[in-house]
């Protein structure tokens, strides 16, 4: 019987955690995300698309010492126009949700000045 109860707890805190860290919000059961979230979630997706293209970029360059301005240069772009988008998102935002975009923001920032 304790054995039943520890591995419910277990699980139970394992749905708390995985809800968390996708939703932000401590919940057993995951509602669904707003549009504005959706939204949130799809530019940090595009963010992680560009930093990956462009740390490919690099790679390549440096092993092979291929020209892979072109490729840097479109991830570059990406980020401005995800940034962009984000600018325009936030002026839509409720307050909940201005924490997260300040989020993205600072990674965005963090990203633009690695490319550098």
């Amino acid at each position: 019987m304790k054995g039943l109860i520890l591995v419910v707890l277990l699980v139970a805190a394992a749905l708390l955690a995985y809800n968390y860290v996708h939703t932000g919000r401590l919940t057993l059961v995951p509602s669904s995300l707003s549009k504005s979230e959706q939204e949130l979630q799809r530019l940090g997706e595009r963010l992680d698309s560009a930093r990956r293209q462009f740390e490919a970029a690099g790679r390549a360059a440096g092993v092979a010492g291929v020209d892979t301005t072109a490729d840097a240069e479109a991830a570059r772009r990406e980020v401005e126009r995800i940034e962009a988008d984000l600018q325009d998102l936030q002026k839509r935002l409720e307050a909940a949700d201005r924490f997260k975009a300040d989020e993205l923001m600072d990674k965005i920032q963090e990203f633009k000045r690695e490319m550098r």
